[in-house]
């Protein structure tokens, strides 16, 4: 199997594979809409915010027992060339696929073996500019492998959905956008293999949010194609 060579940079590698502009003075939505859900999911979120685990760049990921993700070093040397800490605090999460309101929205996308992660972002932490490789998926096997979604970037996707109200201080910037003032349950997603992002908590209140990624179907495109803001789905 062939494995990717990202050389010191994993900024710098990703970068190379992208197909978006990279020009920040153009005016551009680089995120699309899917849907809104509506439940109540907050003893969901009060579960998963009594196990979450703080993680960096290099522990975010925990596979066959190894507390360093494979791509740690380039990480590490993008955030140490910009003047960075190394093992700053990025987000707390934890796996949620026991959550049975979580897995309903999980089942909504019609996706191949998904995964469930609650996230949350408190007061100072900070996931820098960055462009998705999809680290800790079980494909990958902790390590510089070429996976097929690499080379069919519609294979697999990522959709979030935040958990609460947007609250002055959250930030998350995908491309030339800024997605705030987003309402509870909804949801969007963006070309992982393309779109740099990056989310930060300037404010004083948690910034829960769920990530479920996975292997897409014809009717997840589907949902994609025709997404809005508007589709509300009752879970």
């Amino acid at each position: 199997m062939k494995n990717e060579n990202w050389g010191k940079s994993r900024w710098d590698f990703t970068k190379s594979q992208s197909k978006w502009h990279f020009k920040p003075d153009v005016k551009s939505v680089d995120y699309k809409e899917v849907c809104t859900f509506k439940s109540d999911w907050q003893d969901a979120v009060n579960e998963c915010l009594g196990r979450v685990e703080t993680s960096t760049w290099a522990s975010r990921n925990k596979f066959d027992g190894s507390d360093r993700m494979y791509s740690a070093n380039q990480e590490e040397y993008d955030l140490e060339r910009a003047g960075a800490k190394p093992d700053m605090e990025i987000f707390k999460r934890t796996k949620a696929q026991d959550i049975e309101v979580f897995k309903k929205i999980a089942n909504y996308f019609v996706m191949d073996e998904a995964t469930i992660k609650f996230h949350n972002q408190t007061t100072g932490q900070l996931l820098n500019w960055h462009i998705d490789n999809f680290a800790g998926r079980k494909e990958r096997g902790n390590s510089f492998v070429e996976i097929e979604a690499d080379k069919n970037p519609e294979m697999m996707r990522r959709f979030v959905i935040m958990l609460d109200d947007w609250k002055h201080g959250q930030v998350f910037q995908l491309g030339n956008s800024n997605w705030h003032q987003w309402k509870k349950g909804q949801c969007i997603t963006w070309e992982w293999r393309d779109i740099p992002h990056a989310t930060c908590n300037m404010g004083w209140e948690d910034r829960p949010m769920l990530q479920i990624t996975g292997l897409t179907t014809d009717l997840t495109r589907d949902l994609v194609q025709f997404g809005s803001f508007k589709n509300v789905v009752n879970i």
